[in-house]
């Protein structure tokens, strides 16, 4: 029996174990040594750097604990501002605060500070009370895209709402029938609107010149006769003017007599007026006497002239 147990497979079996066991054992040797030889060795005057968090990344603010090897001072706290540098702008990484307390490992060095760029770097060192230095300590920004990662895709156009196409077209409808209506009041409301407009100016033009007409005719026994022609003259100039001659509060009696006789409604109303600014101004400029009965016919002639221009031009009155 024992014979036989020692020529069958089981020993084989046990050999080629042992083999294999030894060849993992210089495996995982390897395997560690690799890993102890990538490891970052501490600076010098450093015995021991923690970070919480462990991992950090750009913009997060991080609190670094150093044991130092050895101390020569006092303990302190300096913050932003006060002991550290301002925060400004482009600082990388800002420091927030600085502390060095005494514990029973040692001396503890921590920084609290956030980083802006990925990437190894390194908090300068610092001179604490007591003039001695305190070492830089080294630190390490992970990247946002671990390895593996794919870059973001681009960002994709906001989704419209439910239903925007429908009210974009009912909003593009509402202008065009808009549109449609002021094309409408334009060719057809707007010549009526003029002509409503055009007579409202004639006719009150009219009754501005009757009752300047009216005031004159009651005043002409009182009246002394330069300002009785000056009112009735100015009267109706502004009465032409707003008829169908805008430049006649400016035109003399020459001037007006010069003008195309189209620019009135009828034949003769030219002439009648230029005659009667005439002799309004012989009356107020060249001492031309007048009594209450010539300045009553004065009125008369006037308020005939804008009667018979209102016929003539098709206005009621």
């Amino acid at each position: 029996m024992r014979s036989r147990w020692r020529q069958g497979p089981w020993p084989a079996c046990l050999s080629r174990m042992r083999r294999g066991a030894v060849a993992f054992g210089f495996v995982l040797l390897a395997t560690a040594s690799g890993a102890s030889s990538q490891a970052a060795p501490l600076p010098e005057g450093l015995r021991r750097l923690a970070f919480t968090p462990t991992v950090f990344h750009v913009g997060e603010e991080v609190e670094v604990i150093a044991l130092i090897d050895t101390r020569r001072g006092e303990p302190f706290l300096l913050k932003a501002g006060d002991g550290l540098p301002e925060i400004g702008e482009g600082a990388d990484p800002e420091l927030h605060e600085a502390r060095l307390v005494k514990t029973e490992q040692g001396w503890e060095y921590r920084v609290r500070f956030v980083p802006w760029t990925p990437g190894r770097s390194a908090i300068p060192p610092l001179v604490a009370k007591g003039g001695a230095p305190l070492p830089a300590l080294p630190y390490t920004v992970a990247s946002v895209l671990e390895p593996g990662d794919r870059e973001p895709s681009p960002p994709k156009p906001q989704r419209d709402p439910p239903g925007t196409a429908l009210y974009l077209y009912g909003f593009v409808g509402l202008v065009l029938a808009l549109a449609a209506m002021a094309a409408a009041i334009v060719l057809y409301a707007l010549p009526g609107a003029r002509s409503l407009i055009a007579q409202a100016i004639a006719a009150q033009a009219f009754r501005t010149l009757s009752r300047s007409l009216a005031y004159l005719e009651r005043s002409a026994d009182n009246a002394t006769a330069t300002d009785f022609y000056a009112v009735l003259s100015r009267a109706l100039r502004l009465y032409l003017a707003a008829r169908s001659v805008p430049e006649a509060p400016a035109l003399t009696p020459t001037e007006l007599q010069g003008l195309p006789e189209a620019r009135f409604p009828a034949p003769g109303l030219r002439d009648e007026a230029a005659r009667l600014f005439a002799e309004a101004d012989g009356v107020r400029f060249g001492g031309l006497a007048s009594g209450p009965d010539t300045l009553r016919d004065a009125v008369r002639r006037a308020r005939a002239l804008a009667k018979r221009f209102e016929e003539a031009a098709g206005a009621h009155v």
